[in-house]
């Protein structure tokens, strides 16, 4: 008996691609969803193409991976292509697949591809795409026009993919080992992480096959998007999901995993394209692949959308037991606000040196998050200082120039009518943000706070220190209500509204902060980083200035001699990547004599003695190489102030004088790390 082949693409699939590519999706467009259950059923052949293609190849790997969504996740727009993920073996980097699927210009496609944006390596996309060399003409890259491939059918396809990968020029282990791409852990170290948890360890044995191997893609999935896991303090019955720092007492939850002998349930606000959960639910297939959709869809912009900090997520064993932090079983953690359609209200403060990325991260943030696909915003940006209040931030009496009867006169002629004064009340911008988050509930809306330790707490929040904790906002388990003594109205901030704000340690230490502010609020440390600096090269004639080394130098001097609050960030040489090599030396010049000794001289007082010793002056032999020359006073005091000055010449104080010509010789750079070690 012969097999029936299954279905296989068809030249109309291929010109909805085409048509449809980059457009914004409406859902209540007939012809819009007529291409969306179009190109699903393109999905599903896909799906069989990778399926037959994995049992072909790697029989003994895992299922391939196909997450069937048409549209891009954040934009909302249709995809121009299809895919699905196949591993080679079940312990294989998650970083590094084979990939085929169909696409509007090139046709068919099988490639060996990164598919794991999230790695925490800077580098990683560049190396690939050295290894990989033109896509057109790439080792591990086999492309075949969609006419040819049409006609080829099902089995074809397979047999010309399968082909393809046999004969790739680059295996998967040796990209995998040129990339730095560890296997991925067993099931075993993945459940390890958990045993922290006494009933986790207790129960987790008591399951089935299924649901341990459902447990374990779900904690992959959920540590993948970026989310930390720990567990609770009192009864460790409850696993949950969300962000954490270490140090923190609590974290803000997103989701709970209730462990039991025979089962685990869970419950969880949005994120991402993922429902509100505000019912347990057993886990189950759909639950899992749920998450994982989510890390399939993921973007350039993904890590601001989703993730607090660029770090990965910390597992329950990263944690010691006096940092564990929960309710009583059953209890629904402080944070988890479970809004249909909300995520958890997050209350956060980036922190760190200047020039760390605190503003670029928030851009990203901005721009993305709380930005919609057509520009419209969803949050309010401000700057605190000492001069601004309640009547700003929240409302206060304005006063108002209102037109009054009959002319005046100034003095000299008869001049319009003149203005009275008056007083109404105004919104300040956070009253006027929460009255929109209050009307479009299913939107996450942000209250950004720059410079937030400028300004005078107490005097600014007032009593809204209260209501912005998670657990008080409206609708939450400790909901609190007030009345605003302006215009007297009943006031709750939404839970769909985030306050993040922004601060440099330079200008104030993060003891000093306000303690109401600091506990409530979760402070992500933003700290200069030199491996971002690694690529960026600076040559001059003969000589190369490596910054990453330069950077690390300079920082490791200042912290011995002052403090790490007050290290140089990278972002003060980041902007030499954004230019042609032949101009990135004069650049650098310019960043040094404007910037870095200026912030330096700030730094230590003009303490030159300091500044010269940050430099790495006083290891350099060859003085011209020196950015501060120090002199002594080898005149002598008879020379300055006479015979009678009763001064001897260890009275007398160094004199420093800056070698302006200096700034142009690369050697001098070269200098300041040249005897550091590292």
């Amino acid at each position: 008996m012969t097999s029936v082949a299954p279905t296989y693409f068809t030249q109309d699939q291929f010109q909805c691609l085409r048509t449809w590519h980059d457009r914004p999706f409406d859902k209540t467009d007939a012809s819009h969803r007529q291409a969306y259950r179009q190109l699903r059923e393109a999905y599903d052949i896909t799906k069989d193409w990778a399926y037959a293609l994995q049992h072909r190849v790697f029989p003994d790997s895992t299922a391939p991976r196909v997450i069937r969504r048409p549209i891009s996740q954040w934009y909302r727009k249709f995809l121009g292509y299809n895919w699905a993920r196949i591993y080679p073996r079940r312990d294989a980097p998650l970083g590094l697949a084979y990939t085929v699927g169909i696409d509007a210009t090139k046709g068919f496609v099988v490639k060996l591809d990164l598919v794991d944006t999230k790695i925490a390596d800077d580098g990683l996309r560049e190396r690939y795409e050295k290894l990989r060399g033109p896509f057109g003409a790439s080792p591990i890259v086999a492309i075949l026009p969609a006419e040819e491939g049409l006609k080829r059918g099902f089995h074809g396809i397979v047999e010309w993919s399968a082909a393809a990968i046999t004969h790739f020029g680059i295996g998967y282990d040796e990209m995998a080992d040129q990339l730095g791409l560890t296997t991925a852990p067993t099931d075993a170290e993945i459940l390890r992480h958990f045993e922290v948890s006494k009933d986790f360890k207790l129960r987790q044995p008591q399951w089935s096959r299924e649901t341990t191997q459902l447990f374990v893609r779900l904690a992959v999935a959920i540590h993948r998007v970026g989310f930390d896991w720990w567990s609770t303090k009192s009864t460790n019955a409850q696993l949950v999901f969300g962000w954490k720092q270490k140090s923190a007492i609590r974290g803000s939850s997103v989701g709970v995993l209730f462990v039991q002998a025979n089962r685990v349930s869970v419950r969880w606000v949005s994120f991402g394209d993922v429902s509100t959960i505000s019912k347990n639910l057993e886990l189950s297939e759909e639950l899992v692949a749920s998450v994982e959709a989510v890390n399939a869809q993921k973007t350039g912009v993904w890590p601001q959308q989703i993730q607090q900090s660029n770090r990965p997520g910390f597992w329950p064993d990263d944690y010691s037991s006096e940092e564990e932090a929960g309710g009583e079983e059953g209890e629904q953690p402080v944070g988890l606000v479970l809004t249909v359609g909300a995520t958890a209200p997050r209350n956060e403060i980036y922190f760190g040196p200047p020039g760390t990325g605190k503003t670029r991260t928030l851009q990203h943030l901005l721009s993305g998050k709380y930005t919609s696909a057509d520009g419209i915003k969803r949050y309010e940006f401000v700057t605190f200082h000492q001069s601004y209040g309640y009547e700003e931030f929240v409302e206060g009496l304005r006063p108002v120039l209102v037109d009054s009867e009959g002319p005046t006169v100034d003095g000299n002629a008869e001049s319009a009518a003149s203005k009275d004064v008056r007083y109404e009340i105004k919104k300040g911008a956070f009253l006027r943000l929460c009255e929109k988050a209050q009307a479009d509930p299913h939107q996450q809306y942000a209250m950004v706070i720059d410079e937030i330790n400028r300004g005078n707490i107490s005097k600014i929040f007032g009593e809204l220190i209260t209501l912005i904790e998670a657990d008080k906002r409206k609708g939450g388990e400790y909901e609190v209500t007030l009345t605003l003594p302006y215009s007297g109205k009943s006031f709750s901030v939404p839970s769909n509204v985030d306050v993040i704000g922004t601060m440099n340690t330079a200008d104030r230490s993060l003891a000093l902060v306000d303690t109401a502010l600091r506990r409530r609020f979760e402070f992500v440390e933003l700290m200069p980083d030199p491996r971002v600096l690694t690529e960026i090269k600076v040559v001059s004639g003969e000589h190369e200035i490596q910054l990453d080394r330069l950077l690390t130098a300079l920082n490791a001097r200042i912290e011995a001699l002052y403090d790490r609050e007050h290290t140089i960030g990278h972002a003060y040489f980041t902007p030499l990547k954004n230019l042609v090599p032949e101009a990135r030396f004069e650049a650098l010049v310019t960043i040094f004599r404007t910037r870095i000794l200026p912030l330096l001289e700030e730094y230590f007082f003009e303490d030159w003695q300091k500044v010269r010793l940050v430099l790495g002056d006083n290891q350099k032999t060859d003085e011209a190489l020196q950015f501060v020359h120090e002199r002594n006073a080898d005149r002598g005091s008879k020379t300055l102030f006479g015979t009678r000055d009763d001064l001897d010449e260890y009275s007398l104080r160094p004199q420093y004088r800056l070698n302006k010509e200096v700034f142009g010789s690369p050697p001098a750079y070269v200098g300041v790390y040249a005897t550091f070690a590292e």
